[in-house]
């Protein structure tokens, strides 16, 4: 197998910080399977000059460009007074699943499947079938594969995938400065330098060589540019391409194929979810800002904006990347204050998740919202309570109405549970939300203090404590919730509702979790599908469903037969392994310095790469017996199964009705990154595409 590129940093040191080099990714390496180094064009580099900002688009600009639109109104809210299209615009709801790649709605959709027909037979998904049923159940899924469901495209299982238009999307970045350790996730910088170091726009601009401010270039990283472009022939034409399904003594069809080069530069949830928000790039870790830190408008506050409500619902923190991306501006997403400020000053119309870390409004404005506050009149505060049920917890919505100014904050987790819990409960593949494996690892150390293992310690668990459990609505419950508040608005609205535990689960690479977040967001889009189909229909509603990004999940041939296996033996949980460590290997790999071992042969870098993958350097010629049982690995083929545990940068997919043909019109669109032309992807569509389709709808552009 190929191991991680080597390279050598050079990090801007803060804020006002002038950089000593002239462009490019110095030499950054990434080897294809014919063994030829790929490096940046030695001319490239980033253009310098006086006037640092060349300009800047937006997404009404896209569509008129892109001849969508006849002409860009005088104002936003123009064509919602007069109406066409229909009158007011529609309803827009967008589903982000995080970290939702093609492979995890695969797994979703066959998983799914299974379990149904398993139920048909009379198995219990919960404790499994024994005697002649049990014979009878395997028997039915001995030699499924995932021939049997779907190999490729669009697919079927899930309530989103019965939608009617599918496509490609690019999650490609811009890419500011010298590299991350290891090549992982983009630069966390703006063009004015490191965003932790600073808060939204407090420093001097990066300077060039020549002494003035470096400029946007939107060629690839590879030709000295500043973004990092889809390669088809380095990635794959589509997500389901055949060369990330080979068997280990198999090699890709086409030589330039590399299987790492996913593993390189990803997306976080933050730009990502800021992508879909706004209609523009910005860098890793920023939400709601340019790449020069400047606040941008979202499409939740343009349609407040136009007399409209908006709204965000989550699984994870309220102010987390993908819901904060909506509400706030902030150059880093860790950033309390500004997190909380851009809350206070958004006010959106409803907001519901965890209330946990920093990711949440802030105490003293949930204080105002309590009975005599003065946000008393306007907000109306539910959080999580050991005397409120589930079926009640919504009740004190019922006779409110955002035309009459209301507006809501829905609570749950962190001080109102006892164990502080940052995610709504998850469930399993069995249904159940107890009795899961809580996945950990004992990171084991040489003499010199140096990472070279993992000891799994996993036990028997549940992620939030049982006698709270009939307090929490389910997840689609709390989607009725928020549309039944929002729809009363007589303008129309926008929401985004989020299942974040999907990437919270792929992270710890936990089938287990994964598909109980999967299983979640198909009843929470079916709910969504049935509030449109009782409100107007796709004529007065879009719905578009897709993720931030993807990550490296790769199932076997077998994955239905192992799925079915494990629940008619009553050991569903199963599917995610008892040896799973939850150690991010990658992460543990660089922070040991094994990304700058260029010795292929180091036992260091070997064992320290194996056996963090497999938590046993032997182990590694049992991965046979490992995959059979469980049918997945995460990471490229080879890394022990759970070699990866983290984002990547292979495009996603999205699922939509209502568009009226908006998304097809984009497909191999460029689009502009501070006023210059970013050329676009053959057979796909870009983030930002989506912004541009989801604002002519609700705008009626």
């Amino acid at each position: 197998m190929k191991f991680p590129a080597i390279i050598v940093h050079v990090l801007f040191a803060g804020a006002g910080a002038t950089s000593a080099r002239s462009g490019g990714l110095g030499k950054r390496r990434m080897a294809d399977k014919a063994g030829k180094q790929n490096k940046p064009d030695p001319q490239g580099g980033f253009n310098t000059s006086p006037v640092p900002i060349a300009g800047t688009d937006n997404s009404v600009r896209l569509l008129k460009r892109e001849g969508l639109i006849d002409a860009i109104p005088n104002s936003l809210c123009e064509n919602l007074r007069g109406g066409t299209n229909p009158p007011g615009g529609k309803n827009v709801i967008l589903v982000i699943g995080d970290g939702m790649g093609w492979e995890m709605i695969r797994a979703g959709a066959v998983a799914k499947q299974v379990v149904a027909e398993l139920q048909e037979m009379g198995v219990d998904i919960s404790t499994g079938a024994s005697g002649a049923l049990a014979a009878q159940a395997k028997a039915a899924f001995a030699g499924r594969t995932l021939s049997n469901y779907y190999t490729a495209g669009k697919g079927s299982g899930l309530s989103f995938q019965e939608l009617s238009d599918f496509h490609v999307v690019t999650t490609s970045i811009p890419f500011i400065g010298e590299p991350t350790k290891g090549n992982h996730y983009g630069p966390a910088r703006s063009f004015i330098g490191d965003v932790d170091k600073h808060e939204n726009g407090m420093g001097e601009l990066i300077l060039g060589a020549n002494g003035k401010p470096l400029v946007f270039d939107p060629r690839d990283i590879m030709k000295g540019g500043n973004m990092v472009l889809w390669d088809d022939a380095r990635g794959g034409t589509h997500p389901w391409d055949a060369n990330y399904f080979l068997e280990m003594n198999q090699y890709p069809t086409d030589t330039k194929f590399d299987p790492e080069f996913i593993l390189q530069h990803a997306i976080d949830s933050a730009n990502s979810a800021s992508s879909y928000a706004n209609g523009h790039k910005t860098g890793v870790n920023m939400m709601g800002v340019d790449l020069y830190e400047r606040p941008l408008r979202s499409i939740l506050q343009d349609a407040m904006a136009c007399d409209k409500s908006g709204g965000v619902m989550t699984s994870v923190p309220i102010l987390h990347a993908t819901p904060g991306a909506f509400i706030t501006h902030t150059n880093f997403r860790n950033s309390k204050h500004q997190l909380q400020d851009g809350y206070r000053e958004t006010k959106p119309t409803f907001a519901l998740g965890t209330c946990a870390g920093s990711y949440q409004p802030s105490d003293d404005m949930k204080q105002a919202m309590e009975a005599g506050g003065y946000l008393s009149s306007e907000f109306t505060f539910l959080h999580q309570d050991a005397a409120v049920l589930a079926e009640d917890f919504f009740k004190p919505l019922e006779n409110l109405d955002p035309d009459d100014g209301k507006k809501v904050l829905a609570c749950f987790g962190g001080k109102y549970s006892s164990n502080g819990n940052d995610n709504l409960p998850f469930r399993g593949l069995d249904g159940g939300y107890t009795e899961r494996w809580c996945s950990k690892g004992i990171i084991n150390k040489d003499e010199d203090d140096v990472p070279i293992g993992v000891t799994p310690n996993s036990t028997i668990c549940d992620h939030w404590p049982k006698e709270e459990l009939k307090n929490i609505p389910k997840m689609h419950e709390n989607t009725k919730a928020a549309l039944d508040f929002l729809g009363k608005d007589d303008d129309g609205f926008f929401l985004m509702i989020e299942q974040g535990d999907i990437d919270w689960a792929a992270h710890a690479n936990h089938m287990d979790d994964l598909l109980g977040a999967m299983f979640d967001i198909d009843e929470v889009v079916q709910e969504v599908r049935d509030w449109i189909a009782a409100n107007g229909g796709y004529e007065k509603n879009a719905l578009y469903v897709t993720a931030d990004h993807d990550h490296y999940l790769t199932l076997l041939p077998h994955f239905p037969e192992a799925v079915a296996k494990l629940i008619i033996d009553g050991k569903a949980k199963d599917i995610t392994p008892k040896n799973n460590s939850n150690v991010n290997a990658w992460s543990t790999a660089v922070g040991a310095g094994r990304h700058e071992d260029d010795n292929r042969t180091s036992p260091r870098f070997l064992h320290l790469y194996y056996s963090i993958s497999t938590h046993n350097f032997v182990f590694k010629y049992q991965l046979v017996n490992f995959f059979r049982k469980v049918a997945h690995y995460f990471g490229p083929r080879g890394s022990g199964g759970n070699g990866w545990g983290s984002h990547s940068s292979r495009p996603v997919v999205i699922y939509s009705e209502g568009d009226e043909g908006c998304l097809e019109a984009l497909v191999g669109k460029g689009y502009r990154v501070l006023g210059t032309e970013v050329a676009g992807s053959p057979g796909k569509i870009d983030q930002v595409h989506v912004n541009a389709c989801m604002m002519k709808q609700l705008f009626a552009l």
